[in-house]
Formats: structure tokens, sequence, C-alpha cells
């Protein structure tokens, strides 16, 4: 198992080592206080300073320094932006993402002209929307089982507890949310750039046409889509990694909901 364990973790730090080039890690200039503040409300989750010593070998400030190769600096480059600003990286990773699974799905749709402000569109939803909700709903999550139910992330009982909490209670409000959401950043793009008029009642109409048609055939693909790796996201990873680690999984799902959102 500890073998298991230590191949996907390594796996992990192929797939995210992309992401963590374009990324500052920075400190800010938060005070103490602040931070404590900010832990204590289950926001902010502090990380080991340099966990690729764990997973590779060598010292800490080698791996930050460079020394133990591009793949350890990186990694703890972006394990530094995630511990010194979480949201920020974490929203940085799901726009890059976001834009990403968009652009897969223009391709396999065979589109003849690139739409940006569809692309935009994504990125702002998961942005200001789906990793900001994501975040609470997973501190949510690990607080209430962890917590307070007292169980292991890495027990049979917490995995499953953790997996139930995240795909029968913040799933079906995360995709409720995204139509929603979808809708309402689509009409005012359009109104801004597209001068089309801007209609509440239109809007409110259109996106409970879009729920009673694709929400059900939705979520059943985001169970069939999220449940194997969210059992790997709650049984290995720590919890400041599993926002990320979802996003990562998400390249997929955004291109899923690219397609049903857009049809």
């Amino acid at each position: 198992m500890s073998a298991l364990y230590m191949s996907l973790r390594r796996l992990v730090v192929l797939l995210l080592v992309p992401l963590a080039a374009s990324l500052p890690c920075q400190r800010p200039a938060v005070s103490l206080g602040a931070r404590s503040s900010a832990s204590h409300k289950g926001l902010v989750h502090r990380v080991p300073r340099c966990p690729i010593a764990a997973l590779r070998g060598g010292s800490a400030s080698a791996a930050e320094d460079g020394g133990g190769g591009i793949v350890q600096s990186q990694w703890a480059r972006y394990m530094r932006a995630l511990d010194d600003n979480p949201l920020r990286t974490k929203m940085a990773t799901g726009a890059v993402l976001a834009a990403t699974g968009d652009l897969i799905a223009q391709l396999l749709e065979g589109s003849t002209s690139f739409a940006l402000r569809r692309l935009l569109n994504l990125v702002a939803v998961n942005v200001l929307y789906v990793t900001p909700f994501l975040c609470a709903t997973y501190a949510a999550n690990e607080w209430a089982v962890g917590s307070k139910l007292r169980l292991g992330a890495g027990s049979t009982a917490g995995t499953a507890a953790r997996l139930i909490f995240d795909q029968f209670v913040n799933a079906p409000i995360v995709v409720l949310g995204f139509f929603c959401s979808f809708g309402l950043v689509s009409a005012l793009s359009a109104a801004a750039f597209a001068g089309e008029p801007f209609s509440l009642a239109a809007l409110v109409s259109s996106v409970v046409i879009k729920l009673q048609n694709e929400y059900v055939g939705t979520m059943i693909s985001n169970w069939k889509i999220w449940i194997p790796p969210q059992l790997v996201n709650f049984a290995l990873m720590p919890p400041p990694l599993r926002v990320p680690f979802a996003s990562l999984v998400a390249l997929v799902w955004n291109v899923v909901l690219a397609l049903v959102a857009n049809r």
C-alpha cells in the first residue's frame, strides 16, 4: 500500500508541475493575526514547506533552491504559492484547466472558428464560483468528517464519509450553481460585448429549461467521472492539495461541462 501511495503522489507531482512555473510564490505581507484568523476559520490550510523532500528525498532547502532538479524545485514553488496564497493559487489552477477543457471541447465539436468569449465565460465561472465554492465545501467536509466525526482521512470509514458528502451533498449543489452562474455570465458577456439586450426573465427561463433538459444527465456523468478519482483524493491527498487535485481531474469534467453548457 505504501508503494502505491508513493507512486500516486509522484504521479500528481508530474501532472501539476506544468502549472507551477506560472504561479507567483512571493510571500505576501500578511500579519500573523490575520493569518491566524483565516486559519482558525478553516479557510486556509497550512502545508509543509517542502513536501517534495518526502516524495523524492533530499533536503527542503535543496529542492526550493533548484538543487533537487526541475521537478522538485517547481513542485516546491507550487507548494509555496499554495501555502502563501491558497485561494489565489487554486483559482489560477482552475482557470488554466477550465481554459484547456474548453479548448479541447471546441476541438471535439469541430468548430471552424475559435470562440474566445465562450472560453472566457467558462473560465470566469470556474474562477469566481466553482473554485471558491469548492474551497469552502472541502473545508466543511473536512471539518464535519475529520473534526466532528473524528474519522481519519486514511481510514476506510473516513474516506467513504468524505466521498459521500462530496458526491451526494456537494456535487448536486455545484452542478446546479454551475448552470445558473454560466447562464448569468453568458448573458452578461453577450450584453457587454455583443450588444444583446439583457433580460432577467429570459435568463431565468433559459436556465430553468437547461436544468430540466440537462441536470439529471449531467449528475450521472458527474458520478461516472468523479467517484473513482475522488476516492484517491480523499484517501491520499492532504487537505491543501484536494482542490488542485480535483481541478486536475476537472480537466476531463470541464470538457463535459463545456459541451453540455454550450449545446
